[in-house]
């Protein structure tokens, strides 16, 4: 799996973006965002890792994320969330009869590897984060819902799907680590 950068030390924090392929929208509803938040269980428990904040867009994902010792090492831990939320995300759209897009990931699907959907870029975004760079990516996660493009909500803690209203209001949809 590639990624933008290679520099991986453990018991740092890192701030993580991957995509789904094409910009499609699959991260529209609880259900498909509760995936997400079960893969952020998972690393918590079982590897002690912290979630710091996050965001999850309708077509991708950012996180800041400190990774512990304990756990995988970050290009195996990316992969393997997209492998659980791949399987995951395939089950949803066969259960909705979401043919059109489930035809467009079958379509770029690596049949070699016997694969019979790609959900994700193969790329992903990592980079390690220093107190400095956490505020601004914290920021920049938060108020990534309320840009132009997107219009997704007014404020950053109106965004459900995201950390903000942790630290705006101290308490959100998903518990995570704040940091002050």
């Amino acid at each position: 799996m590639a990624t933008r950068n290679k520099l991986f030390i453990p018991d740092n924090i890192y701030f993580i973006t991957f995509t789904i392929l094409g910009w499609k929208q699959i991260f529209i509803n609880d259900e498909y965002c509760n995936l997400v938040y079960r893969w952020f269980d998972y690393i918590k428990e079982r590897y002690s890792n912290k979630i710091h904040g996050y965001i999850i867009m309708p077509n991708h994902i950012h996180v800041l994320i400190l990774i512990t010792k304990q756990s995988q090492k970050l290009s195996k831990l990316i992969q393997n969330a997209k492998r659980f939320l791949a399987y995951e995300i395939i089950s949803l759209l066969t259960k909705e009869n979401k043919n059109d897009m489930l035809h467009f990931f079958s379509s770029y699907a690596n049949v070699k590897k016997h694969a019979k959907h790609k959900i994700f870029e193969d790329r992903f975004d990592s980079k390690l984060v220093d107190a400095n760079l956490f505020r601004e990516k914290l920021e920049y996660i938060h108020n990534n819902p309320c840009k132009g493009q997107w219009h997704l909500s007014e404020t950053p803690e109106e965004y459900k799907y995201s950390s903000a209203s942790n630290y705006i209001l101290g308490n959100g949809l998903y518990k995570i680590d704040a940091v002050s």
